[in-house]
């Protein structure tokens, strides 16, 4: 151990004393901060994923620069024979050596720690995500660098090192690439794929540190490394003696099981989940549905036994997630069925609606169709359900729950749309009804026979519209009756009607915004916006479509996760703004669940909609606004479970808004599920779906927010590692004078 760190400190001190290692890490650190920077303008995510995804080819680069000189130098200056002919062991020689570049390159990427501690600053990172990244960057280092290693001792020219690394390097990264192995047979490609390092790295870096990836690593390290010993522990051997074959074959078995176990490593288990919402983990309300089971639960996987590599993965990790399920309750039962190899199995899928999805693949120049199964049916007493196809493994664990939550109550609970003219559930809505219809019985009724209908439902729903023909005050009393009742309401409420076409808005006078005054709440007419959470959409210009920011599509975080979930992000256009004051109402209470940030602005005189519209905001109109209210009971004791929700905003559950922000039907499911007292699905869509979003409390000018953690990022850690080498040159040119001052 004591001649191990002897050489890694030599080396590692010889990274540091000449300019070569500073520039190396500076170019490195500026490369990944400027790339970062440029894809978070467009996706304005809080997350690291973008700069891990541009990783591996920098790393590819980088790292055969950094490792080059390791051997290659010694070898040129002959060194290296001295050193061998110490007494230390060739195996101490190449491990200080492989953990002396593993260091220099760890402490580059642990350079660019300074953009997520100032991304904390702008929105709420994944911290558990973020660990798992860097360690996934430095396990993904370690094999480039036992490459590099490789490279290094079979030349003494470091340029030719540096190319045979490189190409190596990149040869392994390329086979990870779907547009690669598409082109090849389905069972080569999947186990080209699992070769590649960056298959394992993409699966470290959503935040789950799979054993299987760990080992992976471990076992290119310790190939690599083998070869390494064999090349350079061969030069001091004739290549006809005994102790010479021995040991090749001795590192070629070696080397041939690290690689097999690389390879077909994929049936190990055990794994990490160390995202902030246990996203690859069974989330408890999960784990109560399925403790619940008296009876079996069938879940029977129809898969390819060849599958497409477009689906290899996903299956992968749709076989290891029902793995799980499996051993949570004896209960569970998994099948398996290959349509694709066995024709009665074929013709089951058929019969219960798994067909076979067609993928476009393209070898030896010309397309192809290929066909793949992943779909699965639940069966549980006498119910059974089925998903057609996985499409990823996001969003599954919802899916099984919700639908054996289904299963195990005998009945679905009921949600009437009160429809009215103008409103959104005819035409704008289709994507969330259907999302609402996979788990409630869905009906619609005139808001005018509100008094007339004999199955209350659960849920009433009104999405916006015009009251013009509909008695108010008959309307506004049936409906504090029923809430009174314990009937739960879900209303959005316009009072701007919004013309899309001519971007235009003029009041709605018919918003029905008067029927909550009783209850305490008063919807203003007015126009909400925001110069610093705002959307940016595509507008036709002159010049061609171009992004500009449009402040009247506010993003927000809603306030009460009990009723919304962790939904953290959502989108809100054409809002306006909600003030409480004491309810008439007796033995309710509301509360604010959806407000703004302190840069919302109110705009009274509103019309025009266009991104060039004037803003004049101020102390006097900016500040947080409400956005959502809900109504609850005063008092615990009260017979009646008073559940209700009201919104100043009809636009955000559409098909074009919410279909470009996801969480936005998280939202609004979870709210649905909270109003008929659903609280566990609500618990798992949100681990699934929850976004992250950059909140920049300033953009554009050089000393904004944005601009000054882009340029900060890009400045300071270089400057750091200048000082810091500037200071070891002082000093070291400072005790070079000492030493000849009394030698003198």
């Amino acid at each position: 151990m004591k001649q191990l760190l002897t050489i890694l400190k030599k080396d590692l001190r010889s990274y540091f004393d000449q300019p070569t290692g500073y520039i190396l890490n500076i170019i490195f650190i500026v490369a990944i901060a400027f790339m970062f920077f440029r894809t978070i303008d467009t996706t304005n995510e809080a997350s690291l994923r973008p700069m891990f995804s541009l990783l591996p080819w920098i790393l590819a680069i980088y790292i055969p620069a950094v490792s080059m000189r390791l051997f290659s130098e010694e070898q040129r200056d002959g060194t290296l024979e001295i050193l061998f002919t110490q007494p230390v062991r060739g195996t101490t020689v190449i491990l200080a050596k492989f953990f002396a570049g593993l260091i220099f390159i760890s402490i580059g990427i642990l350079g660019t720690i300074l953009i997520p501690i100032s991304l904390t600053f702008a929105g709420n990172l994944d911290v558990g995500a973020l660990i798992a990244q860097y360690i996934g960057a430095i396990l993904l280092s370690s094999s480039l660098v036992s490459i590099g290693i490789f490279a290094s001792s079979l030349t003494k020219n470091q340029i030719v090192a540096f190319i045979i690394s490189l190409s190596v390097s990149m040869l392994l990264l390329v086979l990870g690439l779907d547009f690669i192995n598409i082109t090849l047979p389905s069972a080569l490609s999947v186990l080209l794929q699992d070769l590649s390092p960056l298959t394992h790295f993409s699966s470290i870096t959503r935040g789950l540190i799979d054993l299987r990836d760990v080992l992976y690593f471990i076992s290119i390290d310790i190939a690599f490394l083998s070869i390494t010993y064999l090349n350079t522990k061969g030069k001091s051997l004739n290549s006809n003696s005994p102790q010479y074959r021995n040991l090749r074959v001795g590192v070629g078995s070696l080397v041939i099981l690290s690689l097999v176990f690389a390879w077909f490593g994929s049936s190990i288990q055990g794994r990490i989940d160390l995202t902030e919402d246990r996203i690859y983990s069974l989330a408890p309300s999960t784990k109560e549905i399925f403790d619940n089971l008296d009876d079996y639960l069938t879940i029977t996987l129809y898969e390819s036994k060849d599958h497409p590599i477009n689906t290899a993965l996903t299956a992968r990790d749709v076989n290891d997630f029902l793995s799980d399920l499996d051993a949570r309750s004896k209960f569970i039962k998994i099948k398996h069925r290959y349509p694709d190899a066995d024709e009665k199995d074929k013709e089951e899928s058929e019969i219960i609606g798994i067909p076979p999805v067609q993928f476009n693949v393209q070898r030896q120049g010309e397309f192809q169709v290929k066909t793949g199964y992943l779909g699965m049916t639940l069966a549980y007493a006498n119910n059974k359900e089925v998903i057609p196809f996985v499409e990823s493994l996001d969003g599954l664990e919802y899916k099984l729950a919700s639908l054996t939550f289904k299963m195990l109550n005998d009945t679905k609970k009921s949600i009437i749309f009160l429809d009215l003219p103008s409103s959104k559930i005819n035409q704008n809505m289709g994507s969330f009804i259907s999302l609402l219809a996979q788990q409630y019985d869905i009906s619609i009724a005139d808001i005018n026979e509100i008094d007339q209908i004999k199955n209350t439902p659960d849920v009433f729903i009104i999405a916006g519209g015009n009251y013009e023909n509909v008695d108010q005050l008959k309307t506004s009393s049936a409906i504090q009756d029923l809430i009174l009742q314990g009937v739960s309401f879900f209303v959005l409420v316009d009072t701007v009607n919004i013309d899309n076409n001519r971007m235009l808005a003029y009041p709605n006078e018919y918003s029905g915004a008067g029927i909550w005054e009783s209850f305490g709440i008063i919807i203003k007419n007015n126009m909400l916006y925001d110069l610093v959470s705002y959307e940016t959409l595509p507008f036709g210009t002159q010049s061609g479509e171009v992004l500009l920011p449009y402040p009247y599509w506010i993003r927000t975080p809603p306030n009460d996760s009990k009723v919304t979930g962790k939904v953290n992000s959502t989108l809100f256009p054409w809002a306006s703004s909600m003030e409480l004051i004491q309810p008439i109402v007796s033995n309710i209470q509301t509360e604010p669940i959806i407000i703004t940030y302190p840069t919302t602005s109110i705009q009274y005189d509103y019309q025009d909609l266009s991104p060039n519209a004037q803003f004049n905001p101020n102390s006097s109109n900016t500040g947080s606004q409400i956005l959502g209210v809900k109504i609850e009971n005063s008092a615990l004791e009260s017979s009646s479970v008073i559940r209700s929700i009201i919104i100043s905003d009809s636009e955000w559950l559409t098909d074009n808004i919410a279909g470009r922000n996801q969480s936005n039907y998280a939202l609004g499911m979870n709210m649905i599920d909270w109003l008929a007292q659903e609280n566990q699905l609500a618990d798992i869509r949100s681990k699934v779906i929850r976004e992250r979003k950059l909140d920049w409390s300033s953009k554009g000018s050089f000393f904004s927010h944005q601009s000054l953690t882009k340029n900060l990022n890009l400045i300071l850690s270089p400057i750091i590692l200048i000082i810091y080498g500037l200071t070891r040159y002082t000093k070291r040119k400072t005790i070079q004078s000492k030493v000849f001052k009394n030698e003198e």
